[in-house]
């Protein structure tokens, strides 16, 4: 049987046809899973890289935060330090002028502490380490002071010493004004006033202690205490971070007392001031 011509090529059209539309839905079918194959990998790929960014960016971070921790931690231990050499000098100071009836002055007080430093740890300089505090409590406790006779308020005053010498300096506060009501016209009273300021610095009421200082200048300007009293104004006004006022104070203390170991300190404190921008 033969196939009408007409009808063949009509059949081959059609078979043709789909045939190539069944390619061309394939390829492109083919083409899509591609695409979105490769889309997939490359939302992968960049996905991972910017977790590793994000981690590393967070290492790097606690990498900083760490090492700024670190420097603060740094920077309150040499403040902490520094405060403490202050202090110890400023207690070797009274200890002898407890044992001198109050009545050294301040170069040969310096100059005794300087001795006493040298001999008891080969030190350079008159400024005792924080760590010899515990000798400077055995040196006062061997060579107890006669506190019968309290005529001048002599024990009274010796006893508020020792409540900030032992740290307790809420009640050192107490003891020194109690001091000052009971003995208005002691030998002892400037002592009283600048160590009553400088409980209040170590208790951080810096506001009250500067009042304290500057009432030692006022009230006993003829005192050995003057000089450490404007030097510590200086380093109060520091404290409260009022550095035109520390300028000024420190500059009046080298010009005032110049050569003197206040004028050094005074010297050193304005460098440092220069070196944080101040």
């Amino acid at each position: 049987m033969s196939l009408n011509p007409a009808i063949w090529r009509s059949s081959f059209f059609i078979i043709t046809t789909l045939l190539s539309t069944s390619t061309s839905l394939y390829a492109e079918s083919s083409v899509e899973q591609r695409l979105g194959r490769l889309e997939n990998l490359l939302s992968s790929q960049v996905l991972m890289e910017q977790s590793q960014r994000v981690e590393q960016i967070q290492q790097e971070l606690t990498s900083l935060r760490g090492l700024l921790e670190s420097q603060e931690n740094q920077l309150s231990l040499i403040k902490q330090r520094q405060r403490n050499l202050y202090q110890d000098i400023d207690r070797r100071l009274n200890d002898l002028e407890i044992k001198g009836g109050g009545a050294s002055t301040g170069a040969s007080s310096v100059s005794a502490v300087s001795q006493s430093a040298t001999s008891s740890g080969g030190l350079s300089s008159p400024i005792a380490p924080p760590s010899s505090q515990a000798g400077l409590s055995s040196a006062i406790a061997a060579a107890p002071l006669s506190l019968s006779n309290d005529k001048n308020g002599k024990s009274a005053y010796t006893q508020a010493f020792n409540t900030l010498k032992e740290g307790r300096y809420e009640q050192a506060i107490d003891e020194f004004k109690a001091f000052q009501k009971n003995y208005p016209e002691s030998a002892y009273g400037a002592n009283a006033q600048y160590w009553l300021g400088e409980t209040y610095s170590v208790s951080r009421d810096y506001k009250t202690s500067l009042s304290e200082f500057q009432r030692v200048v006022s009230d006993y300007p003829d005192s050995n205490k003057v000089e450490g009293a404007l030097l510590k104004i200086g380093f109060t006004y520091y404290e409260m971070q009022d550095w035109a006022s520390a300028k000024t104070a420190l500059e009046l203390v080298i010009n005032k007392y110049p050569g003197t170991t206040v004028a050094r300190k005074a010297k050193e404190r304005l460098q440092r001031m220069k070196r944080e921008g101040r």
